[in-house]
């Protein structure tokens, strides 16, 4: 069980209860293409994407050189970290060994030396036993397709590659203007246009659940209060190790000068809120149901920060005014 304030099992379970919102509240499962494969590679992908996350970001892997760093070379590191690990626990046919490498894997959460995890998978991992193996009943080709989806959406989650996707996005027409008649009525024009659409869907529940993992501030305010909350302590530990280790200190992660209303106000007018309107274009009962909780969420963090000003203003000594 991880011990980190906030990527751990509560925060799969919230990512995982949000995408599946997405689908069923937001009529996301009804975009043209959408099928039952999409649907569960989908699911999968949102509680398995930060499984065995150790607490520290790409940015501290990469700078403190960790064996994740090197095993990945610096590129997504923690995705692609956690999606072989996903694929390795469901597929393990061995429960001693299965026991003994997840704990391998797990230690570094608790473990003085973060630059012990191991990643090392051999064949004789993967076997016959069937037990977890939750892909037991598809044939070759969906399993590959299941695969190559969960490994995008997990992939899809690193905020390096967001405003990639922000632009894929902005320029995908809503899927409400999609023609999906076959004027020329013929089998190829047909089967073409299902794979468009297949694709073009994926791309939008992609972009959905990466959304869902980043949406603290989407929800009411007592819950996202709490992530943040959550999310700046996980930050903060990440930082004192920083500094413990003379390293740089990444962005929002030193509790010495990190304002907590105003990182949320920054997060919320550069990502939050331009992620949901791009998304509401696809999903329109975005625009009625969710933007109005950001926009109260951002008027509530505005008067934190200005409360925060108040008391600064107080403490500064009278020598310095």
């Amino acid at each position: 069980i991880s011990t980190n304030p906030f990527h751990n099992e509560l925060h799969a379970a919230d990512v995982l209860q949000t995408t599946h919102s997405f689908l069923e509240q937001m009529n996301a499962k009804e975009l043209p293409g959408v099928q039952k494969l999409h649907y569960f590679s989908l699911l999968i992908a949102a509680a398995v994407h930060d499984v065995g996350h150790p607490g520290y970001n790409n940015n501290f892997q990469s700078n403190a050189s960790t064996k994740l760093a090197i095993t990945y070379n610096d590129k997504s590191i923690l995705e692609n970290y956690h999606t072989s690990l996903a694929f390795r626990l469901i597929l393990w046919s061995d429960k001693k060994k299965r026991k003994k490498r997840r704990q391998s894997d797990f230690s570094n959460n608790s473990s003085n030396d973060i630059t012990t995890t191991t990643t090392n998978c051999s064949n004789d991992d993967v076997g016959d036993d069937d037990e977890f193996n939750i892909f037991q009943n598809m044939d070759p080709k969906q399993y590959q397709d299941c695969r190559q989806m969960i490994i995008q959406a997990v992939m899809g989650t690193d905020l390096a590659s967001h405003f990639i996707k922000m632009g894929i996005m902005k320029d995908m027409p809503p899927s409400s203007s999609w023609d999906i008649t076959d004027n020329n009525n013929t089998a190829t024009t047909t089967n073409n246009k299902s794979k468009d659409y297949k694709r073009l869907s994926w791309e939008i529940l992609s972009f959905m659940m990466h959304v869902a993992d980043i949406s603290n501030n989407a929800k009411i305010r007592p819950v996202a209060v709490q992530w943040t909350d959550r999310i700046l302590e996980e930050f903060f530990l990440q930082g004192d190790k920083e500094l413990e280790m003379k390293l740089p200190i990444s962005p929002l992660c030193d509790r010495r000068c990190t304002s907590r209303p105003e990182s949320q106000l920054g997060f919320i007018e550069f990502i939050i809120k331009p992620s949901f309107k791009v998304l509401s274009k696809q999903l329109p009962q975005i625009t009625t149901q969710i933007m109005p909780i950001i926009e109260k969420n951002y008027q509530f963090w505005q008067e934190e920060s200005e409360k925060e000003k108040k008391k600064d203003e107080k403490q500064q000594p009278l020598s310095s005014k």
